[in-house]
């Protein structure tokens, strides 16, 4: 009877008195995609439903069952648990993102309490059902010390795709009607491929490898986490055929992640793709990029930008830069395909030897100049049309905004952001003219800081994408002139 009882309050709420009770109670259902903080749903979490409620500080969601690594194709259980004594119930959702897309699916292990959050062919993120909502609530919630557990699998890709961060939200009820006394908690874990021979993780294949094998080296064994890496040949014991594949792997020209890839820093890769002689303290280029096209507007050392043809919405011709002054027809950076070492090689080829070779070592740009470039591009880079409307207006709330101003910005800009002037005194140009003028600039400029500069970038800073869109459109209001 209870069940039926709660399940006719709501619906009474939502139907007879709407417009003085918030609409979301619904969620009572389950939480919409989108809203476990994960960069596909632009860092939206409960609170953008729950208007919002307090952020929990004696509770909290744990997640478990998350491997130390994933395994192409293979399902794991995982758990979400909501706890917080002071509180009822709980609801949540759960996705696996990395920053460009959702990663493998989500199976629905137990229906009566979980489901996908929106129906399809793909399940990108899992929620509490309304009878799992009920069956989180009192006296279960006080049985289990005041917490409640989803159980839902996680089905990994079928295929490396890079590192996975799993997002959870939830919000801890007091089952009133409203919003008031609701709190929000969330928790994310991040993990990478299984790299075959990778025993300690750290994405290359190296002597420290070599050394956990040795240890592991017991043919005939059931083969334990880590030892279960470093069995090459796939048939679950560690032998003889396993050290002479491991030895053929070792880092070098046949190393899955190199390590200057895995020492590069994305942060600087940032500036470098803003203009990399100033970051790389170089000379100037002169003439035109031999990979610029001949029919293109810039000239001089503008062409060797590469925020000239892939664009600071790192779309190149399928973005900002598809048509206008900056129209070059190259293709963006966003969702490339190429592994590392590619694109490595393609940064430093030489034209005539490779097809679109860049030659940039020609121009004094070193290994490492290289490698943090390619990491920026595989991990640094974001969709911008998350947090940026096709027309330029950032999609992010200038009240909070301005607290991101007022704690990262004032000191160096000022509170009208024009302390700096970035242009000249004839065509001066400040924070609130880029912000209106070049949004895309403006969010690559917050994020990796402005070459050659004191500028910190707010990535290094751990300042969240979401946030630098709301930064973005409180200083899209500050004086243009």
């Amino acid at each position: 009877m209870r069940l039926s009882i709660r399940r006719f309050s709501t619906a009474f709420v939502l139907s007879g008195i709407a417009t003085a009770i918030p609409v979301a109670l619904a969620f009572h259902t389950g939480a919409g995609p989108g809203y476990t903080g994960g960069p596909m749903g632009g860092g939206e979490n409960c609170t953008a439903c729950h208007e919002p409620p307090d952020h929990g500080t004696v509770g909290g969601v744990e997640l478990t069952g998350v491997p130390q690594r994933y395994r192409a194709g293979q399902q794991y259980p995982l758990r979400i648990r909501i706890f917080d004594a002071e509180q009822v119930g709980a609801g949540f959702e759960i996705s696996a993102e990395t920053l460009a897309d959702h990663v493998g699916d989500f199976l629905i292990a137990d229906p009566v309490t979980t489901q996908c959050a929106a129906a399809g062919p793909v399940c990108n993120y899992a929620t509490h059902t309304e009878d799992g909502y009920f069956d989180s609530l009192d006296p279960n919630w006080q049985a289990n010390g005041g917490a409640y557990t989803y159980e839902v699998v996680w089905r990994a890709p079928g295929a490396d795709a890079g590192r996975v961060t799993f997002f959870a939200a939830g919000n801890a009820v007091n089952d009133a009607a409203g919003f008031g006394g609701d709190r929000f908690y969330r928790a994310h874990r991040t993990i990478g491929f299984a790299q075959p021979g990778d025993a300690d993780g750290d994405s290359d294949v190296d002597l420290l490898d070599a050394a956990a094998l040795q240890q592991c080296y017991d043919p005939g064994t059931t083969l334990p986490e880590p030892c279960a890496y470093s069995d090459l040949t796939g048939d679950s014991q560690l032998d003889s055929a396993d050290l002479a594949a491991l030895g053929n792997m070792l880092t070098g020209p046949t190393a899955l992640y190199p390590a200057g890839y895995v020492l590069a820093d994305p942060i600087r890769g940032g500036l470098l793709y803003d203009r990399w002689w100033l970051e790389a303290r170089l000379p100037a280029p002169t003439g035109t990029h031999p990979l610029y096209p001949p029919g293109g507007i810039q000239t001089g050392s503008t062409t060797f930008r590469c925020k000239e043809c892939h664009g600071w919405d790192y779309k190149g011709r399928d973005g900002q830069y598809g048509a206008g002054t900056h129209y070059t027809g190259i293709r963006g950076v966003f969702g490339t395909t190429l592994s590392p070492q590619q694109i490595f090689d393609l940064l430093k080829a030489d034209p005539v030897q490779t097809p679109n070779g860049h030659n940039m070592a020609a121009y004094g740009l070193s290994d490492a100049d290289l490698w943090d470039v390619t990491r920026m591009v595989r991990e640094g880079v974001v969709n911008t049309s998350t947090y940026i409307t096709s027309n330029g207006f950032f999609i992010g709330n200038a009240v909070f905004g301005r607290l991101v101003y007022e704690n990262r910005c004032y000191t160096c800009h000022l509170a009208d952001g024009k302390h700096i002037n970035f242009g000249t005194a004839g065509d001066p140009e400040y924070v609130g003219t880029v912000a209106s003028d070049n949004p895309w600039e403006f969010l690559h400029k917050v994020r990796f800081g402005h070459p050659a500069s004191p500028m910190q970038g707010l990535d290094l800073l751990g300042v969240s994408a979401i946030n630098l869109a709301n930064l973005g459109a409180y200083a899209a209001s500050l004086p243009e002139q």
